[in-house]
């Protein structure tokens, strides 16, 4: 009986381990069919994202160990980037926006609060909020990529999608959507936003571009890009118009809900702007923006006179020139309209120090680098001084000097 009773059980194995096998081939089989229907360039985007991720992690990891002299703990290799205002992004997930005006923490209500409302959701442990915190920059960048492909591919080809992606990933800024900040979740939100809208998903465009303005005042620029793309798609006939134009009203609410936070908080709805104004001295004036990178550039000493002075007043230029350039193209209106927006607001303030980082949020700069960029001797020649100079500037940020 009990030889019996081995042989059924040694049978049912072997049928289970059939089965098994069976399921897992079948699933092996449908992987690579998917693997197989990925456009080659598609791929080639997926290894330049993760090939340029990895060089930024290793500068950062490189420079942190040759300035302390030792190999970085776990916990540093988390904290490369934690730099700036990424501390203050994670203190809000972590205990929220203050009322007391008597802490320095008061001062984080100037920052939205999207972001660190993603980290607090993704922390299983506050003791690993910084991990969290790289985590949901990094996954979120990933999906402005993917976004970005989609687009550029949808709007030209895939050799302009594969262009665009390619110089995203090594502009000199990109450092910035490996670390801490807005940049990965405000890049997702925005290019996916645009994309929905045309496809004429505008329940999707609008929802993407609320939390888009809950998550950096830049946000708030989808309500008249998207506004401008719907009547674009009607011809520009008001006759036409439905109720689906709504959805390009969401971005204002999502300032609106801002507002509120702030109101909560603080008993302002506006406290916000007297905290920019008053705790960094940065008001509407872009002619002090100007003026003071000039200064910063001609008298300051390095590495200030290049990342204050000479880099925003550079990176402003280009901006301006990629404008120029997307209407000489012929660019979709949505997207010469975005870029403007984008550039007057990042130069519009009088601290123009982090204008080459706000100048990267302007991407349809990488489908004219994609349009314009033809000969593979110029591709390389431009991918090679641009990682460059974005190795050079996250050293800088590893180091926790000023890099915008």
């Amino acid at each position: 009986m009990d030889e019996r009773w081995f042989i059924e059980q040694l049978n049912f194995a072997n049928r289970a381990s059939s089965v098994v096998q069976a399921v897992a081939e079948k699933i092996t089989d449908r992987i690579n069919k998917a693997i197989q229907k990925i456009p080659r360039s598609a791929k080639l985007a997926i290894l330049i994202v993760v090939s340029a991720k990895m060089l930024v992690f290793a500068v950062g990891y490189i420079v942190t160990c040759l300035n302390t002299g030792s190999y970085p703990s776990s916990t540093a290799v988390v904290d490369l980037f934690n730099r700036w205002d990424a501390p203050h992004y994670i203190d809000i997930a972590r205990n929220w926006y203050v009322s007391d005006p008597t802490l320095d923490a008061y001062n984080f209500i100037a920052f939205f609060p999207f972001y660190p409302v993603l980290i607090r959701l993704f922390t299983f442990d506050l003791n690993h909020i910084n991990l969290s915190a790289v985590i949901v920059s990094n996954a979120c960048s990933l999906i402005a990529f993917f976004y970005l492909y989609k687009l550029a591919r949808l709007e030209f080809n895939e050799g302009v999608a594969l262009k665009a992606v390619l110089f995203l990933s090594v502009f000199p800024t990109a450092y910035f959507l490996s670390a801490p900040y807005t940049e990965g979740l405000f890049f997702a939100l925005v290019i996916a936003s645009v994309y929905y809208a045309r496809l004429g998903k505008w329940r999707f465009a609008g929802l993407l571009g609320f939390f888009a303005a809950l998550t950096r005042l830049f946000g708030l620029l989808l309500f008249p890009v998207l506004l401008v793309e719907y009547f674009h798609q009607k011809g520009w006939k008001p006759r036409k118009t439905d109720l689906s134009v709504l959805s390009a009203f969401l971005p204002l609410a999502g300032l609106l809900v801002y507002l509120g936070v702030n109101y909560q908080v603080t008993g302002n709805p506006f406290t916000f702007m007297t905290i920019q104004a008053v705790h960094w001295g940065t008001r509407l004036d872009p002619w002090s923006g100007l003026n003071g990178a000039f200064g910063w550039a001609t008298t300051a000493s390095y590495p200030d006179n290049l990342t204050v002075g000479m880099a925003p007043i550079a990176f402003a230029t280009f901006g301006l020139l990629m404008v120029a350039v997307g209407i000489w193209k012929r660019l979709r209106p949505v997207y010469i309209v975005y870029m403007f927006l984008s550039w007057a607001l990042a130069v519009s303030t009088s601290w123009w120090i982090s204008v080459p980082r706000y100048v990267m949020a302007m991407f349809p700069i990488f489908f004219l680098f994609g349009l314009l960029m033809r000969r593979k001797e110029i591709i390389i020649f431009g991918t090679v001084v641009s990682g460059v100079l974005l190795c050079y500037f996250t050293a800088f940020f590893t180091l926790g000097w000023w890099a915008f």
